[in-house]
């Protein structure tokens, strides 16, 4: 793994920071694909140096992606968000687990759960 630069952002705005996480996000999902295709064609060309088709390995391949799937869902357990803070649209809940502290002071004012709903 390659050493990271050593950027101190505690110096940057609320703004800077959410357009810098959104450019990060941008160079994730490129370097994601990039990296992939890469992987892809290696596989491809392994797969045809062997004598099979591109079609055959995909055929092959299916019961990894039935499985991978089925993993992913139990493993991550990614819950769908439910509640959200209007005030700050990042703060978001799923309602699994304790309650988050802008929810709980919300309903310590006298606001309904149901009213932050997404």
């Amino acid at each position: 793994m390659h050493s990271m630069p050593n950027v101190d952002v505690s110096k940057l705005s609320y703004a800077e920071l959410i357009e810098l996480s959104k450019e990060l996000e941008r160079q994730i999902e490129a370097k994601r694909e990039e990296e992939l295709k890469v992987i892809v064609d290696g596989f491809a060309k392994k797969v045809q140096a062997a004598g099979f088709t591109v079609d055959e390995a995909m055929v092959a391949l299916q019961p990894y992606a039935a499985s991978a799937k089925r993993r992913s869902a139990a493993v991550s357990g990614a819950a769908q968000i439910l509640y959200r803070d209007p005030a700050n649209p990042t703060s978001t809940w799923s309602g699994r687990g304790r309650a988050p502290r802008w929810l709980a002071d919300y309903e310590s004012q006298g606001r309904r759960r149901e009213d932050f709903k997404v």
